[in-house]
């Protein structure tokens, strides 16, 4: 087994660099890291791998090999706000009453989603997802207002 070898900047070089062929991407920590912030944007695998300058398959290959990006995108999410909760509560810890406040609306935001789940409340822009009925049921919930109907039209029929 060979030490691998890294640049200036601490970065593996890869195996085949300046040899003939495609060299390999490296997921640097500052690749890894836009990578990240793109997902969380809503940016497309497309964008991002334009953006780095390497194909979709590669950008899946060193970023997204275990999961799809829809999954990175919760995942990071949840790693924002962690870090972003860690570090109000050191703030807090100081002493910073802005950062209590800030606490405050994020806990009450999380409550109210996971009261919302519980309850089945759908968030705005979902759609509420409807059982299906089949042609049996659905004739069921449709007779009465078919024999209403059928009994005013044989009424207004008898009186003419």
């Amino acid at each position: 087994m060979t030490a691998r070898e890294f640049d200036l900047l601490g970065d593996p070089i890869p195996v085949n660099r300046g040899s003939a062929g495609a060299n390999g991407h490296i997921a640097t920590s500052k690749n890894i890291n836009k990578v990240r912030l793109l997902v969380a944007a809503k940016w497309t695998a497309a964008q991002i791998a334009e953006e780095l300058g390497v194909s979709v398959p590669t950008l899946n290959k060193h970023y997204f090999r275990n999961s799809s990006i829809k999954k990175a995108r919760l995942k990071v999410i949840a790693e924002v706000r962690g870090r972003v909760m860690l570090r109000l509560g050191d703030a807090i810890d100081d002493g910073n009453v802005a950062a209590m406040k800030h606490m405050g609306q994020i806990l009450d935001r999380i409550e109210l989603e996971e009261a919302s789940a519980e309850f089945l409340i759908p968030k705005s822009g979902q759609k509420v997802a409807k059982k299906k009925v089949g042609k049996k049921e659905q004739r069921a919930v449709d007779a009465p207002e078919a024999l209403s109907d059928f009994l005013d039209q044989a009424d207004s029929q008898r009186l003419n």
